[in-house]
């Protein structure tokens, strides 16, 4: 483990992954409740905003993995982490101003998911870049507890700006924490190689699918994913907040939501670190169980504590899936592809996400809070059994064979 914290750039990476993420625990909040409070706003607005940037990200995030394979990793990181800080500045600037529109922010957002479907992919597949392979599993749990740390302050910090600074001067503070973010990685952008590969773009996206597909149980938990992450991004980013309007106190009440889950987070990245389970598919499959239950207890509108504690097991369940299954991808899979599949991954997991977000608001506001957090309960607890039904997932095992 000590040979793992002298590897050079190791704590740079960690730092950047810390920084960023309290910016990314602060902007849901402030962005959400931000939308809310423009006049003649409704919860369709906040499904607009959020489905333009959503919507770019799954589009782009194949291009991106052929980029970041092509162009190196860590360079990809950097330029898009400052680039996307002045954006986001942009949007704290509209709110500043009083100048903040739908419309705006959805273009706004628009160029944040094109940028995101570029920094994805390459920061999935970065670790090898930095780590030896024998440390890889290790690495990456301190790297998600090191974003986690970030995310239970920034989604405890968020709440508090936003209620006493407005969501411009939160959203403001992402924009830095992304500048800073960059700044880092920029430092050690040499550290992951271009491809040597002459081939052009559509030849290294057929690859990298065709690599992608070759793995049945990659296809099979990005699938499920699709679904688990529909419900999850609707439930989290739209119908949470508009519930919390009504019944949990506006934006401190969901931030102490989102602050457990981070706790989980961090805590199911620490657990990573020191478990390897013989089929870590099945593990963490059975483990996101905790998913639709916490939809369970918001349809049932339970007490702030209830549905705390809950997101608490959600963030535990969502990082020991991470570490164990970005761990598996980097041991089975040729490094030389890492990112293309990586990348395919992202866009399977994310391809209905805008989906659930288009959709949350309409439902949350004709159907009411029972019916449609029920409803996403009973399509997350499908996905799960549904990809526990495949072979190929009850058998993989934790063996290293990527060359």
């Amino acid at each position: 483990m000590s040979t793992l914290w002298q590897t050079r750039h190791f704590k740079k990476l960690i730092v950047s992954r810390a920084v960023s993420n309290i910016g990314n625990g602060i902007m849901p909040i402030a962005l959400a409740f931000g939308v809310l409070h423009l006049p003649g706003t409704t919860p369709v607005s906040l499904s607009i905003v959020l489905a333009a940037q959503a919507v770019p990200l799954v589009l782009f995030l194949p291009i991106g993995g052929v980029f970041a394979d092509k162009l190196g990793r860590a360079s990809v990181i950097a330029v898009t982490d400052l680039i996307m800080a002045v954006s986001v500045m942009s949007m704290a600037v509209l709110f500043l101003t009083g100048n903040a529109t739908v419309l705006l922010l959805s273009l706004l957002g628009v160029i944040n998911g094109c940028l995101a479907a570029f920094w994805y992919p390459a920061m999935s597949a970065l670790t090898p870049d930095v780590v030896p392979d024998e440390h890889l599993q290790p690495a990456n749990g301190f790297i998600a507890m090191s974003q986690n740390g970030g995310l239970i302050a920034g989604s405890a910090l968020g709440g508090i700006l936003v209620a006493t600074a407005g969501s411009g001067v939160a959203i403001a503070i992402d924009a830095l924490s992304f500048a800073l973010a960059g700044l880092l990685v920029f430092s050690f952008r040499n550290v992951s190689s271009p491809s040597k590969s002459e081939t052009g773009m559509v030849d290294d996206l057929a690859h990298g699918w065709s690599v992608f597909t070759s793995y049945r149980w990659i296809v099979v938990i990005v699938g499920a994913f699709s679904l688990i992450v529909m419900v999850w991004r609707g439930s989290e980013e739209v119908m949470g907040p508009v519930l919390s309007l009504e019944i949990y106190g506006g934006a401190a009440g969901w931030s102490v939501v989102l602050a457990s889950q981070a706790v989980g987070l961090l805590v199911g990245a620490f657990l990573g670190t020191r478990i390897d389970p013989k089929r870590p598919l099945v593990f963490g499959m059975v483990v996101i169980v905790s998913m639709p239950v916490w939809m369970v207890a918001l349809a049932l509108q339970s007490p702030l504590f209830i549905i705390a504690i809950t997101a608490f097991f959600v963030g535990i369940a969502l990082d020991v899936f991470y570490v164990v299954w970005i761990t598996a991808i980097q041991r089975k899979v040729p490094r030389e592809s890492l990112s293309r599949v990586m990348s395919y991954d992202a866009f399977g997991s994310l391809l209905f996400g805008p989906l659930g977000l288009i959709v949350a608001g309409p439902l949350i506001a004709g159907a009411g809070p029972t019916v449609a957090f029920g409803v996403f309960a009973a399509i997350a607890a499908a996905a799960i059994i549904g990809a526990l039904m495949f072979r190929s997932v009850r058998s993989l095992t934790n063996s290293v064979e990527a060359p």
